[in-house]
């Protein structure tokens, strides 16, 4: 119903045929599913005709940077960190570990405008980190 007027669901699997099984945990949730479909996407763009098997554990850690001179954070950064393990067959081709940093602003006099920086680096690191993982997919197919 809702594809004739181009929307799509949200968390509805993507339909990208690719030749990678891909399995991600760690981080539960919205961002565990937003970076497996980054990912995806950037998987299916591979030029490999081999069968891969790609486990991807994600987690994310959020610091404080900078501190006003009361002591409240001004400015977080964020990493989030993918461990990965490549296999074809049952047997390990690479294995590795891979980060992504951003940081944003905090504004405590407006919980929304920090909430609204804190998505926007949750979406930059996504986007980078899963443009990590799939470029040491590349690079294993390339071997």
């Amino acid at each position: 119903m809702l594809g004739a007027c181009g929307l799509k669901p949200m968390l509805q699997p993507s339909v990208h045929p690719s030749k990678i099984a891909l399995n991600v945990s760690g981080v539960e949730g919205y961002l565990n599913h937003i970076f497996y479909q980054e990912l995806e996407q950037h998987l299916a763009l591979l030029p490999t005709t081999e069968k891969l098997s790609l486990k991807v554990v994600i987690g994310q850690s959020l610091y404080d940077i900078s501190y006003g001179k009361d002591a409240t954070a001004l400015r977080s950064q964020n990493v989030l960190n993918a461990s990965y393990e490549i296999s074809q067959h049952g047997k390990l081709l690479r294995k590795g570990k891979v980060d992504a940093i951003s940081s944003y602003n905090l504004d405590r006099n407006d919980e929304f405008i920090t909430l609204t920086s804190r998505m926007g680096s949750d979406d930059k690191v996504i986007k980078a980190l899963a443009s990590e993982v799939a470029r040491e997919v590349y690079l294993v197919t390339q071997r």
